[in-house]
């Protein structure tokens, strides 16, 4: 009895702890100093035109997720999630660019889940005029959306963080990631076709649904350019929109999974077909 009233009074203490936390990065002082801090990183990127990362970034739906980042060496970090129903989430602070690497040191807690955080570690990726920030712990995601057709993309909305205005930019080539990532920047899409399907299990979600992985054999490889951590999407079936995440590579096959939200959702079956790039996704990069 006692255990569990210390528990209890132990989960209250957090709740109470994060909400004045976020009570705090919401707040008409951190509202203040936001915009103090913005002010100045704006005033000294005029002086840093051609600065590898330095500027003011986006990344979104449009939606529930708008996240923008404001960013400069002297002058720290802004960093601000907002949707449908507004400030979501508020952070700033110092930057530190250490080995092709920027660290943020963060103000307040930083917690990337639900509608809030943002990756603690950033590494700069050119491509052509362009500058993305991408997540250190994602530069497979990164790569992904490079193979799918997402990125370049064309209007503000997308996956990763792109410097405000680049998207208006045309490139050519691939972009620069750091070279142990250089592999999973495919030259050509990769064509599957799933030959097998094992037993899924099931995990909790935060709401009343689960999340469905099923695990799938791919008819594809090492030798066809394969690794773990790529995403294929299903193409045949047509009216399926669905994809799979490698896990493990040999020579001639690939373990991957599907993950869906909702038990009841049907699972892939064997015959299915699977690309890095779907058919629908026009290429807009010049060789």
């Amino acid at each position: 009895m006692k255990a569990k009233l210390i528990l209890s009074v132990a989960v209250l203490l957090a709740h109470i702890l994060l909400v004045a936390d976020l009570d705090a990065r919401t707040s008409a002082r951190a509202e203040r100093t936001a915009k103090r801090m913005r002010k100045q990183i704006v005033s000294e990127l005029k002086t840093l035109p051609d600065h590898p990362w330095a500027g003011e970034y986006y990344a979104g739906d449009g939606l529930g997720v708008n996240t923008s980042l404001s960013i400069a060496p002297k002058s720290g970090f802004v960093f601000e999630w907002h949707g449908c129903l507004g400030l979501y989430d508020r952070n700033y602070g110092a930057v530190v660019s250490t080995n092709d690497r920027l660290r943020l040191s963060f103000t307040f807690e930083n917690q990337q889940k639900g509608f809030q955080g943002i990756a603690p570690e950033l590494i700069p990726v050119q491509w052509g005029e362009r500058r993305y920030l991408v997540p250190a712990d994602d530069v497979v995601g990164f790569c992904n959306r490079v193979n799918d057709g997402s990125e370049p993309r064309d209007g503000a909305h997308g996956f990763f963080l792109l410097r405000k205005g680049d998207e208006k930019k045309q490139v050519a080539g691939s972009p620069k990631v750091p070279k142990e990532f250089e592999p999973y920047l495919l030259s050509e899409p990769i064509v599957a076709e799933i030959v097998s399907v094992r037993a899924y299990k099931t995990r909790p979600s935060v709401v009343e649904w689960k999340f469905k992985d099923t695990p799938v054999i791919l008819n594809a490889g090492r030798k066809n350019g394969l690794r773990p951590g790529m995403e294929l999407l299903v193409t045949e079936p047509s009216n399926v929109v669905e994809s799979v995440r490698i896990t493990k590579v040999t020579e001639n096959q690939s373990e991957a999974v599907m993950i869906q939200s909702g038990e009841d959702d049907p699972g892939p079956k064997a015959g299915w077909r699977v690309s890095t790039r779907p058919p629908w996704r026009v290429l807009k990069v010049k060789p």
